[in-house]
């Protein structure tokens, strides 16, 4: 297991890999020297065969049979040899070569011969020598290279391996402590971030933040499952504590529609959540969006419009000020949801009037609503975008408030809208919301 485990790291196939083409590089590298080594020390030979002829032939007073391993025979014009020794096999009669090297085998030897006339003669002299391997100096040359290169290549590979490894060692780290937040479901730990700027302690503060968004998340989903379960158990304990008097003590027809009426409100104020529930994870994953352009002072002006008999029937006063031919590029479904969310909120705590006005300022386009109910204190206001949060205040002792969502959904719809939005208010003196949305061209 543990080898496999090896032969399966990127350490060791890196390593492999690397080995591999070192040894296949040296040992052409090698090949190729000898090839050129030969080729080399092959016309040199030829070379030195040539020029010590012609040297010979040009003073042939000091002839010698035999220098530096070169043969000397002078021959007369009837080609017997007059003069010299021949190597043993050479044969002794032989033509001219017209000053040409050639070669012969004989016994397994190869013998390299050049033919040059002897000036003022009709004699001519052949220089022989014996086609040999490389020379000494060559020779140790190559036993030395032999020697080095397998103890430099196992230096390379070994050298190498230590510092991948050593490389490797805060991927390890990383790859424990994953592991350990994996088994201990504890997203809160994070990976120590090595102080050299380099590619691991970027993937090391990349998989931080990583951890970061999942804690996070994680947080907020484990608040929202509290929330939910928190929210749901009152208006289920309420339509089981109705339906159960209504089975065991309602006497009347009265008395049980009076029970009717109560469960079935609570119904619907859990469907309206699981509604909205719905609405806001699809939000929060920002799918099925569908951002076209659209005249957004006649969509709210058309909200406004809808909603002109509710606020009549309650006798709330709608102002509006809102211009037409605003073009804007956003889902316009997801913008009527905003706006009849945000004239709801206000609809609710409104005493006489709720105003709604929409302004382009540059390039950005401000939509508010305001109303003169029981405001929002200063230190609640941060809190009322969050899921299930109602003030604690007269603004949700009524009948008719909501399940604390209205306002959640309508901030990530502005946030889908990359917009921004605030709220101004004062205890006693009403509150304003306002949207800022920046024109898409």
């Amino acid at each position: 297991m543990l080898l496999k485990r090896k032969q399966g790291s990127v350490v060791f196939r890196v390593t492999l890999w690397y080995s591999a083409f070192i040894i296949g590089l040296l040992t052409l590298v090698l090949g190729a020297a000898y090839l050129i080594a030969m080729n080399v020390n092959e016309t040199n030979g030829i070379s030195r065969l040539q020029a010590s002829a012609l040297e010979m032939s040009q003073d042939i007073e000091d002839y010698e049979s035999f220098d530096d391993g070169i043969y000397y025979v002078i021959y007369d014009a009837s080609g017997q040899a007059v003069q010299g020794s021949l190597p043993r096999y050479f044969k002794k009669r032989a033509s001219y070569s017209d000053e040409k090297v050639k070669e012969v085998t004989r016994k397994g030897i190869t013998y390299q011969y050049f033919d040059v006339r002897i000036p003022n003669s009709d004699q001519w002299l052949r220089a022989i020598r014996i086609k040999s391997g490389l020379d000494r100096e060559l020779q140790l040359f190559l036993f030395a290279v032999l020697i080095v290169a397998p103890l430099l290549v196992l230096g390379i590979i070994f050298g190498g391996y230590r510092i991948l490894k050593k490389a490797f060692i805060p991927i390890d780290k990383l790859t424990k402590t994953a592991h350990e937040i994996t088994q201990d479901h504890d997203y809160s730990q994070r990976i120590a971030v090595p102080k050299r700027d380099n590619e691991i302690s970027r993937l090391a503060v990349t998989f931080n933040e990583m951890l970061a968004s999942i804690e996070s998340s994680f947080e907020r989903e484990k608040q929202f499952n509290n929330d939910v379960s928190h929210e749901l158990r009152t208006p289920l304990a309420v339509i089981l504590a109705e339906s159960e008097y209504a089975k065991k003590y309602a006497e009347n027809l009265a008395e049980s529609q009076e029970s009717a009426k109560i469960i079935n409100r609570q119904a619907l104020m859990m469907k309206s959540m699981v509604d909205q529930i719905l609405e806001l994870t699809r939000l929060e994953a920002k799918n099925e969006t569908n951002f076209a352009p659209f005249d957004l002072g006649k969509l709210v002006l058309e909200q406004t419009k809808d909603q002109q008999k509710v606020f009549a029937k309650k006798g709330i006063e709608l102002e509006t000020t809102v211009p037409t031919n605003l073009e804007y590029v956003g889902d316009e479904v997801l913008l009527k949801r905003m706006v009849d969310n945000l004239m709801s909120n206000a609809l609710k705590f409104a005493q006489t009037t709720v105003k709604v006005s929409l302004k382009q300022v540059e390039q950005t386009y401000i939509l508010t609503i305001s109303d003169d109910g029981p405001g929002i204190a200063q230190a609640e206001q941060a809190k009322i975008w969050d899921k299930f949060y109602q003030v604690q205040t007269a603004r949700t002792k009524d009948k008719e408030s909501g399940v604390g969502l209205g306002l959640s959904l309508v901030q990530n719809i502005v946030h889908l809208h990359h917009g921004k939005l605030q709220v101004e208010s004062v205890v006693g003196q009403g509150a304003t919301f306002s949207v800022y949305l920046p024109k898409i061209e």
